[in-house]
Parts: C-alpha cells; structure tokens; sequence
C-alpha cells in the first residue's frame, strides 16, 4: 500500500514537471525579449551618436497577438529611426504572404522598413508577389541596393545583399564569394559608416574582408536550443555548436551583430531562446 502510494506521488509529479515544462516552452517561444547594443567606433560622429535601429530577423510568419500588435508595440517603445529586417519574413512550408505583410504594414507606421531575403524567400514561388506587395506598403527592399540616409546632416550607407540561394551561380562558386560579389557590386562613400542587411552569419569573414562597419544578420535562431555558457546547439550553414548564433562579433574595424530571430521552422519550437528583438545604437 505504501509503494503503490509512493508510485502514486512519483507519477504525479512527473506529470506536473511535463505540464511547467512545457508551460514554459510555450511563454518562452512567444515572450519577446527586447536585446540592446550600443556599437562604438571612432568613424560615428557626434552627428550619428543616438541613431537606433530596430532589427527583426526570421520572423517565419510567426504571430505574435492580434495585428502582431505584441512584436509592433516592443518596436514602438524603442523609437527608433529605422526598422531593419534581415530576411525569413515568410516560411517556406506554410507560406502566409498576408501575415507577413501585417507585420510589415504596421511596422512602416512606426519607422521606415529596410528588408532583405533570407533563405526562405528563394523556395517560395510567389516571392514574386511578396516583393510586389512589400513595395507597394512602402518596404525599401535593399538585395543588391544601397541608399543614403541621412541623420542630423550625416550620412550612413546602408546597403543589402539578397540571400544567396537566389543565385544560381553560387552552387559553383560557393556562396561566400556570391555575396563578396554582390557586395563589391555596390558603389558607396568609404568615408560614410556603412551597414550591411544580410541574411547570412557565417559569411562573417568576407564582410571582414569588404571593410564593412556593421553587419545586421540572423538566419542562425540562436542555435534554436541554447544550453546556459555554451550558446546554441545547431544551425543551418553551421552544423552543431555553431560560432556565430548571437550577440557582437568583431574583427578589425568589422561588428556584425546577429540576432536570434523571432521564429522557428523545421524544428517547431526553441528551447531557452527567446525570440529577439535586436536594438542597436550607434555611439562615439
């Protein structure tokens, strides 16, 4: 009698240790947390000092409350002067182009959107109309392109360049140096800071190697199991305990900044992963 009641509190503990676990995973794939870096450089004039960008990575046509009011609130109290999205907008094996375009809608009301593609943006057949419609709310799509923004009569040269899965070249010559390409493809000011959107991470080194400033990137999701004063645990492009799934990295004069993302795909969840909110400010 007495095991069978042992037996009894040892299963029903179990069971309640199940219920908060996965009570947990639940919050915490859905509770945003907000990151903030300040990057410093001696090329950020007093001009540019407190200029804030706000960067949203893989959102995977996650939702994120009615209206992705949630996501766009966060993004809201941060103020921030433009809003960056680093590529996985939509997801590849349930594509919804309207959920997307919710976030993107509402997003331009609080700060100007600047996107590039990810990977999952090269597997759909209708990014075609996704482009379409990101354009026509007013998203400067920035594959292959550069523009200048100017903030109290300074300049910064931000550019992008497309994820390159849209490039079939890349299968030959490697996509390392399609990017290099692409990067080297666009004229702007060496004297401007300069920000790069890429979708890619790894590519750390050829963005080294281009002289960049700042790189915003994503694609990693963390590493989407993240163990405590290890990191994450895998990521496409990368393979098991990957280098580069979040947080500054920097090299020479080269930051990249890699956020976390905000949603999953082939593995539907994150285990101690929050999604992310990236804020960036530049600093003297």
């Amino acid at each position: 009698m007495i095991i069978k009641k042992k037996n009894n509190v040892r299963i029903i503990g179990n069971l309640i240790a199940i219920i908060a676990f996965l009570a947990w995973v639940f919050w915490s794939n859905r509770a945003i947390q907000i990151t903030t870096y300040k990057v410093k450089s001696p090329r950020i004039s007093d001009n540019l000092s407190g200029f804030t960008i706000a960067h949203v990575s893989d959102l995977h046509n996650q939702k994120f409350g009615y209206g992705q009011r949630n996501l766009i609130s966060k993004i809201a109290i941060v103020k921030p002067h433009i809003i960056a999205v680093t590529g996985d907008l939509v997801d590849s094996r349930s594509t919804d182009i309207d959920m997307a375009m919710i976030f993107i809608k509402e997003a331009a009301k609080v700060a100007p959107v600047y996107y590039v593609t990810g990977n999952h943006e090269a597997r759909i057949e209708d990014y075609d109309e996704l482009k379409q419609r990101l354009e026509i709310a007013g998203a400067h799509i920035m594959d292959g392109q550069i523009e200048e923004i100017f903030h109290n009569d300074e300049i910064i040269s931000l550019m992008g360049v497309a994820d390159p899965s849209f490039t079939d070249i890349s299968v030959y010559v490697g996509e390392g140096e399609t990017v290099a390409n692409d990067i080297r493809s666009i004229s702007y000011d060496k004297d401007s800071y300069s920000i790069l959107l890429s979708h890619r991470p790894e590519l750390f080194q050829v963005y080294v190697s281009a002289g960049l400033d700042l790189v915003l990137a994503g694609h990693a999701h963390g590493g989407q199991f993240r163990i405590p004063f290890i990191g994450g645990v895998i990521a496409p492009n990368q393979g098991y305990l990957p280098k580069y799934t979040s947080g500054i990295i920097k090299d020479g004069k080269t930051k990249m900044i890699v956020s976390r993302g905000m949603g999953s795909s082939i593995i539907p969840m994150r285990i101690n992963n929050r999604p992310e909110l990236v804020v960036v400010r530049l600093s003297n």
